[in-house]
């Protein structure tokens, strides 16, 4: 017996996507794309990827660096660091006990650049 379970892909009000493993992001502040981390231990799927959800922002866990950062001159790197939960996620869709993580989503790092989901990952 399988412990993955399925879902439908879009939310369904309002054309959403669901993001999964490998979503690409972007800051703001930094100078190239991220991809999204799922913890190995997940066990929500669509399409055999790991769904997200708004927990999933830990700074070199779930989000990596985005290469050189813009908030100064010369770019420092990005050392990724977020001090909160995804915001606008899916809340009445749980992944694993949170809201699902949309591509509609966005977060902040520490150093003010806003991130957000270029690809959903699907």
């Amino acid at each position: 017996m399988s412990n993955k379970i399925s879902v439908d892909i879009k939310d369904g009000n309002g054309g959403e996507a669901y993001v999964v493993e490998g979503a690409t992001l972007a800051c703001s502040l930094g100078g190239s794309s991220s991809s999204l981390r799922i913890p190995d231990d997940r066990r929500v799927f669509i399409n055999g990827k790991k769904r997200a959800n708004i927990g999933d922002h830990g700074g070199g866990k779930n989000i990596m660096s985005f290469g050189p950062c813009s908030r100064s001159t010369p770019p420092p790197p990005c050392i990724m660091s977020t001090g909160m939960k995804w915001v606008n996620g899916k809340g009445n869709v749980l992944v694993e006990g949170e809201p699902a993580l949309l591509d509609t989503s966005v977060n902040l790092c520490a150093c003010g650049g806003v991130i957000r989901i270029v690809n959903d990952g699907q």
